[in-house]
């Protein structure tokens, strides 16, 4: 659906122009695994482009605001609002043409759901880590993160410190299993990193995505509780994750493996 932000400034009203990509699912249930789509349902879904609908509104005002008494003449008074609401009228026809076409926005929010899968799975490959980490007192071995590190750097800017492409994660129960080469490839952990689906396309071109960490394993009729997330935008121009951000809910505060930095 089409997502509208109005302001209110000298009696005109500015609507905000953003792109939302509609479902007949509601993203409120976007939180469980069960919601998560895969790329090619983006396809399927239609993108609705919110433009900015107070601009006739606007100069409308300017016009009538700016006479009066059937004069040729601005009212001095007037003046001042006037210069305002055309500099808005402005600032909105640019951010307007700003916006990426819906094709666009629909290759883009495929393109961040993709490298967001990616990045999920590549923090999943941290959990292997876990005993070595346990073992080690909490200290993440550098020789042995470097790989998933190397491969995580293409999907995030130089601006992003490595520090934060390290485990957003780790449970604390996984230290029991056999460190080392005798982790099995068949291994489950006690949660899941799973990308949620991107809908929105900021106004500064980019996408915001979240990760959540799921438990897994729980009985029939339970729902797997959150125990930790991550959020950071990509934009359609580096194609790449910046500006990210990570936390643990409570119960996952309970649950984690403390990792320190090297």
């Amino acid at each position: 659906m089409a997502s509208t932000q109005t302001g209110e400034s000298g009696g005109g009203a500015v609507r905000k122009t953003c792109f939302v990509a509609t479902s007949a699912s509601s993203p409120e249930g976007a939180d469980t695994p069960e919601q998560t789509e895969p790329a090619d349902g983006l396809r399927k879904r239609t993108l609705v482009a919110c433009v900015s609908m107070g601009v006739g509104a606007l100069l409308c005002f300017v016009l009538s605001a700016g006479f009066s008494g059937g004069q040729g003449a601005v009212n001095d008074t007037a003046a001042p609002e006037i210069s305002s609401l055309q500099e808005q009228i402005r600032i909105t026809e640019a951010k307007t043409a700003a916006l990426p076409k819906a094709d666009d926005a629909e290759r883009g929010l495929t393109a961040a759901l993709t490298a967001a899968g990616q990045v999920a799975k590549l923090q999943n490959d941290y959990r292997y880590l876990t005993p070595s980490v346990a073992a080690d007192g909490g200290k993440l071995g550098t020789a042995t993160s470097q790989s998933t590190l190397r491969n995580l750097i293409p999907y995030f800017t130089p601006s992003v410190h490595q520090a934060d492409m390290g485990p957003w994660y780790l449970l604390a129960s996984d230290k029991d299993v056999a460190a080392g080469v005798g982790i099995p490839m068949s291994f489950n952990s006690g949660f899941e990193w799973i990308a949620q689906v991107p809908y929105l396309v900021n106004a500064d071109s980019t996408i915001t995505v979240t990760w959540l960490a799921m438990e897994t394993g729980t009985g029939a009729g339970v729902k797997p509780a959150v125990l930790a997330w991550a959020r950071a935008d990509y934009g359609l121009v580096r194609k790449a994750f910046v500006n990210i951000q990570t936390g643990t809910t409570a119960t996952g505060e309970g649950l984690k493996q403390e990792v320190k930095a090297p």
